[in-house]
């Protein structure tokens, strides 16, 4: 079984990604990348990022590492029924591929000076920041400008052979450095999470979600409640790039910091720019891909600091339209009494 086997052991490091790791282990063993890892343990196809969560036994034999120790690493999926496939992140799985960074990833020079490994975190389209270094990510290599691909050979190299380590960053933004320490709080706390940016019970109800939860709360208060966008298109699901999601950040602290005020006048505004608005039957022509991102991802008790004060705007505004038929998420005794 030996000969099936690296010859040098890497040791991972705790919530390490999963392709930096395999990095680390292709230059340990003289591969010329981590994709012949994968091809010679999995017989993985060379265009084939997804390493399955099934897969991570024959991984681990062939890395000489536990099957506790790599399944604690970030970049694994797997597929649920009904539900399609999910990632697994900080130990906790996201459920769409837009919330995540699978092909590229930033980095932060400074944690690669003082450790030269991939962090999980990293993975995650809303970290954009650095909270220890309080510097912003690094998404593209300064000598190449190309994004850094997570197909190259070391984790402090770009492809064109840049030193990573001696990039230059920009400082970030104190709504940046919230979210990154309310995420690196799973895997490097528990870390003081006071902002000045919203009040500190705001940052209590995000730090209290699922991180799969934080991810849709910040795309439907960001993206759907002040995205530019036309009504009556679809959730708009789509990979954004590190100014829109900064821009998105900025707005969710911007909603949370005299919240629910903000909250309707957010909802007025997306009313305003949509002149069919007031239909005849459906809360769907009311508010179009708000409420059906809503009643898909939103609404259970964990998110009740989002929804009370949304169903409390939307019960108001079936009222006021004098519709008779109920939506289909807000069926409560107080809509019923609204709708009477």
């Amino acid at each position: 079984m030996d000969q099936y086997r690296l010859i040098n052991r890497t040791q991972p490091y705790p919530f390490e990604s999963l392709r930096g790791f395999l990095m680390r282990c292709a230059g340990a063993n003289h591969y010329r990348s981590h994709q012949e890892i994968l091809q010679y343990a999995l017989g993985a196809s060379s265009t084939n990022p997804q390493v399955e969560q099934t897969e991570i036994p024959r991984l681990a034999i062939y890395t000489r590492n536990s099957v506790n120790e790599l399944s604690q690493l970030s970049g694994m999926s797997r597929k649920v029924p009904r539900k399609g496939r999910e990632w697994k992140i900080l130990g906790e799985w996201l459920s769409k591929s837009t919330f995540l960074k699978l092909r590229h990833a930033p980095i932060c020079h400074r944690c690669l000076q003082e450790q030269p490994f991939l962090q999980g975190a990293w993975h995650l389209a809303f970290n954009t920041a650095c909270w220890k270094h309080r510097c912003q990510l690094i998404d593209r290599c300064p000598q190449c400008k190309r994004q850094l691909a997570l197909s190259r050979r070391q984790p402090e190299y770009c492809e064109c052979g840049f030193d990573l380590r001696k990039s230059e960053s920009l400082p970030a933004e104190a709504e940046q450095l919230l979210i990154a320490r309310i995420i690196a709080n799973r895997s490097d706390g528990p870390l003081n999470l006071d902002s000045a940016c919203i009040p500190a019970y705001q940052v209590e109800n995000l730090a209290r979600l699922s991180l799969d939860g934080l991810c849709h709360s910040l795309w439907f208060l960001g993206h759907h409640l002040l995205g530019n966008f036309p009504l009556s298109q679809g959730s708009g699901l789509r990979k954004l790039d590190d100014r829109e999601t900064r821009e998105m950040i900025a707005a969710v602290c911007w909603l949370l910091s005299d919240w629910p005020s903000r909250l309707n006048q957010a909802l007025l505004r997306q009313i305003a720019l949509n002149s069919k608005w007031s239909g005849d039957n459906a809360t769907m022509r009311l508010l179009g891909p708000i409420q059906r991102y809503y009643e898909s991802h939103i609404g259970s008790c964990d998110f009740r600091f989002i929804s009370s004060p949304y169903e409390a705007f939307v019960r108001q505004l079936v009222k006021q339209a004098e519709i008779k038929t109920r939506p289909s998420r807000l069926d409560s005794p107080q809509l019923e009494l609204d709708l009477s």
